[in-house]
């Protein structure tokens, strides 16, 4: 059995041709290698690195333009290079949130998230950062990470 993979959709009011040059300097930033691009097909196929915290990734940026708008669609998904690696501890979530949020400072969208109020730990199986249910004997959600003792 492998990790599953993470897969995430943004709309924005911008042209399919800003969007996709916004996808292609965010890469760059954020040293993600490219591995094949497609413009006219609007495919970007990504592999992100070891390190001493993940496995790396595999994934697939698909660029789509919405008919009769101005409306672009991106959809990432990612999941771990490695076919053994059973869970991901929400690496693949997070590489998917820091490509959107480098995309959305490249097409100049500003995003404020709320401050998260402060949570107490809780006894109840589920994660106090993303509330997703969790095992009683888990250390870290398997969907976003946190560290749950």
């Amino acid at each position: 059995m492998a990790a599953k993979k993470r897969e995430e959709t943004r709309s924005y009011q911008k042209s399919f041709s800003e969007v996709f040059s916004a996808i292609t300097k965010a890469l760059e930033d954020l040293k993600i290698g490219v591995v094949s691009k497609n413009e006219k097909e609007g495919i970007i196929n990504i592999s992100t690195g070891f390190t001493i915290f993940s496995t790396g990734g595999e994934g697939v940026i698909e660029v789509k333009s919405v008919p009769d708008t101005s409306e672009t669609t991106v959809t990432i998904d990612i999941k771990p290079k490695i076919k053994t690696v059973l869970i991901d501890w929400g690496q693949a979530s997070r590489e998917i949130r820091e490509i959107f949020s480098k995309i959305e400072e490249h097409l100049g969208i500003v995003i404020t998230e709320p401050v998260p109020e402060k949570v107490e730990p809780s006894t109840s199986n589920t994660c106090p950062s993303c509330g997703k249910p969790v095992g009683a004997a888990d250390k870290f959600c398997q969907n976003c990470g946190a560290k749950l003792k």
